[in-house]
């Protein structure tokens, strides 16, 4: 009897650290031809004299699918070939018997897929289409699509894209990104069952299938993944470990000479071993799943021992050189497997049934070889059934949902509420918006009670020139102006509260810093956590909304893109800014994916302190800013927080609106990180103009203090309802009024620099009146023409500009009635102590006032003196560029020299005046 596999459950060959798990002795299972017929046989699914036809069938499939993935990368002179040939039988067992899915719909609780070694994306793709994902649709995986495999604006990408071709679950290719995103897909499945699920009714009961290879195993994001998932006990997990001991650059040994399941035994993990599996038999495949599925503790990985580039021939398979690229002889391998007299060649009794079938399919055809791009009827017949099967399924399961729906409508009202909700996509409720508008009335009639107001007026002469100009708030009896702020990482952290209060879809969590950045909500969230630590933990269960992912960044924010993709959550995350670069290559697979993920970053620059350059992020807000469709947005008030939870929030409740976008398919739905500060956040002054911080978030710039004064701000703690002009471009307000003057200067800034470009304003206007005063002093005895042409004061405007991003997608005739960007004499100056030198400032501005290099370690205040950060820095650095641009820059109507005449003119120029 011919071996046909070898397969050992091994969840106590190794020891588990700790001990916390009894081992179980290992087993191994030869699955021959006979045992499986006869268990086959005692299950009523096959006889043996049906085993001949069955494992022809098996094989003509696993030859079909190799043959069609060389076909795409023959005509596409690109890809990679050793995977799709070694995991091709898996791929036979994986859509042919074990998962279920529905090729005619995102099936909510369908088994997901990951491509976690998604350079083997052609694999993929020849069983999307053998299934029949999207036919007959716009998004159908037909052939004509995969004839055009990595060819530019085809559906077929070299590494698997989300939301670019029907059926790929991820945006997969840097290796270990898949594998994490399985972790959180596992952890969306635990969390879903835990809160919906009731005896009778397993609405949500489905498994995560993985494929990773030894580059996805060698990376650290994957051992992080792993060591949560262990941890969590996430059993509805299932990765298959393609263990072929090749990469790039040679064999694996060269480099990485770990036992791989010894490692993830020490995880927690069942690991499963098949000892060969380049056979074509899915029997081997099913068993393993089988003894995965048959225990609730663990989730498992399978160790496949595979040969790269199997059947491709000597020379190139089992090497290096079937990692990439075009498999040499392709004919030669056609004839051998896609003819009869090939297929009879071999001396095989198995090959010698798969030529009878092919011989059929050749009366159809034509010919003496199954052409290029040709797919067996018989085989495509076969996983078409399988895919039409998954369609019944999905059906029924809607039926269930129905079902539920009123069984328990009466007796568990809000569930079966949220259940329907989140089915029709709607994971946000209306609630939230009343409590977090409630919420910023409070927090406005605090600070309003005690805010000064900033004028723009020349004062008395009898006020001192010394003395701000600044006059106590005559609302609510007036203040101090020594009002204290909350720091920005507080009112982030209450408005996360309230969102995740009133919206149980949202889920989240932070790299063990959740007590610095205020992520966690006990009361309301819970611990997401193995019931069994329900002993530890009050409100552990899977039910739980808050994930404690320990210090592992990186995995934290790929798992986020895994819950994300799997429909029904809404994620988030927090930690301080600079850790974020850990886990940058995570938030660029979500920008890519356009996944709607919140990324809540504090302690966004040198105002950290003292834990010194290492934790002071300097350069990540340019970084996060250079990433296409990610929207950044620092806020500078309580007002910018809560609008940048709106924005957030638009991504689950409306579609955008963007006028003036290069890119020809608008954005509907990508991340959105808000960064903010460890220490106060909010402005010294009243704003005078009359858009409010919400507003501006979602215009992503806006005049916050102009030159001149408003009476039209709104009343302090008045309602700030969801804005309606960014559902309806129609309804914007006029971008600006032709009687309001100039400025000279506009001070843009961010975040805490807003107040620091406030504060600076101030100091200007003082100095500006310092050196009228003196002016006018210095024409005593001279003619009145003379003593008229004192110039006024300095003219400043201050611009907060939360989110490039969003100002950006304005018209351009907001942008300039901003920034007054067609004014040459008007000189605009950014101010960030959160970004470095020579990041893209000079779109904005003509002069910046930036970082230099990395920080300092020490109190906040003394960093931000030492490096030059404080008003009355700015304002020398500002005031004297602007006596600089007074000198060169030229005014329509100058004439020559006329005397003194022309030096006063040119002084007031200076000075500030047009």
């Amino acid at each position: 009897v011919r071996l046909r596999g070898r397969f050992c459950c091994s969840p106590g060959c190794h020891s588990d650290s700790g001990g916390a798990r009894s081992a179980h002795s290992a087993r191994t299972f030869l699955v021959t031809r006979l045992a499986m017929g006869a268990e086959e046989q005692a299950n009523g699914q096959a006889t043996p004299a049906d085993l001949p036809a069955k494992e022809a069938m098996d094989r003509l499939c696993v030859y079909s699918i190799r043959l069609l993935a060389a076909d795409m990368v023959e005509r596409a002179n690109s890809g990679h070939l050793g995977a799709a040939f070694g995991c091709a039988p898996l791929a036979n067992a994986l859509w042919g018997k074990i998962m279920k899915y529905s090729p005619r719909k995102r099936w909510i609780n369908r088994d997901r897929f990951v491509l976690s070694a998604g350079h083997a994306s052609a694999l993929q793709y020849v069983m999307l289409h053998l299934t029949g994902h999207g036919l007959g649709g716009p998004y159908d995986v037909s052939i004509e699509e995969l004839k055009q495999f990595r060819q530019a604006g085809s559906s077929m990408p070299g590494h698997p894209e989300f939301r670019l071709t029907c059926g790929v679950e991820v945006t997969t290719g840097p290796l270990g990104q898949g594998f994490a995103n399985a972790v959180g897909m596992a952890i969306s499945e635990a969390h879903l069952s835990a809160r919906f699920n009731r005896p009778g009714f397993p609405l949500f009961d489905h498994h995560i299938f993985c494929l990773a290879g030894d580059g996805c195993m060698m990376e650290g994001i994957s051992s992080e993944a792993a060591s949560l998932a262990g941890h969590l006990r996430l059993h509805k997990l299932i990765v298959f470990y393609d263990d072929n001991k090749v990469t790039i650059d040679g064999m694996t040994d060269i480099a990485f000479s770990e036992d791989v399941g010894a490692r993830f035994a020490a995880y927690g993990w069942n690991v499963l071993r098949i000892e060969s599996g380049e056979g074509t038999d899915p029997e081997v495949y099913e068993e393993a799943v089988r003894q995965a599925k048959s225990q609730t503790e663990r989730p498992t990985i399978v160790v496949t021992k595979t040969i790269i580039g199997a059947g491709a021939g000597k020379g190139f398979e089992g090497t290096n050189k079937a990692h990439g690229g075009k498999v040499p002889k392709l004919e030669s391998i056609r004839q051998r497997w896609f003819s009869p007299e090939g297929l009879r060649a071999s001396g095989d009794a198995v090959d010698a049934r798969v030529a009878e079938l092919v011989a059929e399919e050749l009366k159809a055809t034509g010919g003496e070889v199954l052409p290029m791009f040709h797919v067996p009827q018989v085989v495509l017949k076969k996983f078409r059934e399988v895919g039409a099967s998954g369609d019944r399924k999905a059906d029924e399961w809607d039926e269930a949902v129905q079902q539920y729906i009123r069984t328990f409508r009466s007796s568990e009202p809000e569930l079966v509420a949220d259940l329907e909700r989140r089915v029709a996509g709607k994971y946000l409720t209306q609630k939230w918006e009343t409590k977090v508008n409630e919420y910023l009335q409070r927090e406005q009639r605090s600070i309003y009670a005690s805010l000064r107001t900033l004028s723009n007026e020349v004062v008395d002469d009898e006020t001192s020139a010394l003395e701000p100009l600044t006059k106590k708030a005559k609302t609510n009896g007036g203040g101090d102006g020594k009002f204290k702020y909350k720091a920005g990482r507080v009112y982030v952290s209450e408005v996360l509260r309230n969102f995740a209060a009133m919206n149980p879809a949202i889920i989240g969590g932070s790299p063990d810093v959740a007590s610095s950045c205020g992520g966690h909500f006990p009361d309301i969230q819970g611990h997401f956590l193995p019931p069994a630590y329900a002993e530890r933990y009050s409100g552990a269960s899977y039910a739980g909304r808050y994930i404690h992912f320990g210090v592992r960044e990186h995995a934290c924010l790929a798992i986020l893109n895994g819950i994300c993709s799997s429909s029904c959550l809404i994620p988030y995350s927090t930690m301080f800014t600079v850790f974020y670069q850990y886990g940058l290559p995570a938030v660029r697979m979500a920008s890519i994916s356009k996944f709607p993920v919140l990324y809540i970053g504090t302690h966004d620059s040198i105002d950290v302190g003292e834990d010194g350059p290492t934790h002071q992020p300097v350069e990540v807000l340019p970084q996060l800013r250079a990433m296409p469709n990610l929207l950044v947005i620092r806020p500078a008030t309580v007002e910018e927080v809560v609008g940048a939870f709106q924005v957030f929030a638009e991504m689950y409740t409306e579609a955008q609106f963007i006028s003036q976008y290069i890119d020809p398919k608008p954005l509907v739905r990508r991340p959105v990180f808000v960064m903010t500060s460890r220490g106060e956040l909010g402005l010294p002054y009243r704003g005078n103009t009359p858009i409010t911080g919400q507003e501006g978030v979602w215009r992503g710039a806006y005049v916050v203090h102009d030159c001149c004064d408003d009476s039209s701000r709104p009343m302090p703690g008045s309602a700030s309802p969801l804005l309606t002009y960014r559902r309806d471009p129609g309804t914007r307000t006029p971008h600006q009024q032709s009687s309001r003057p100039l400025p000279d200067i506009v001070l843009i800034g961010s975040g805490q620099d807003v107040a620091l470009v406030m504060k600076t304003k101030e100091i200007l206007l003082q100095w500006s009146q310092t050196f009228n005063d003196r002016l006018r002093a210095s024409f005593t005895g001279f003619p009145a023409s003379c003593a008229n042409a004192t110039p006024a004061l300095i003219k400043v405007r201050i611009v907060s500009m939360p989110c490039w991003e969003l100002f950006d997608e304005q018209d351009q005739d907001y942008q300039e009635s901003v920034l007054c960007s067609n004014y040459r004499e008007i000189i605009r100056i950014y101010v960030e102590k959160a970004a470095t030198k020579n990041t893209g400032h000079d779109r904005y501005a003509d002069l910046s006032v930036l970082m230099p290099s990395y920080g300092l370690s020490g109190k906040a205040a003394d960093v931000e003196k030492k490096l030059e950060f404080t008003p009355e820095y700015v304002a020398a650095k500002v005031w004297s560029a602007w006596m600089d641009r007074g000198r060169i820059v030229p005014q329509a109507g100058d004439e020559a020299d006329r005397g003194f005449s022309t030096w006063v003119s040119h002084l007031g120029r200076r000075a500030g005046a047009h």
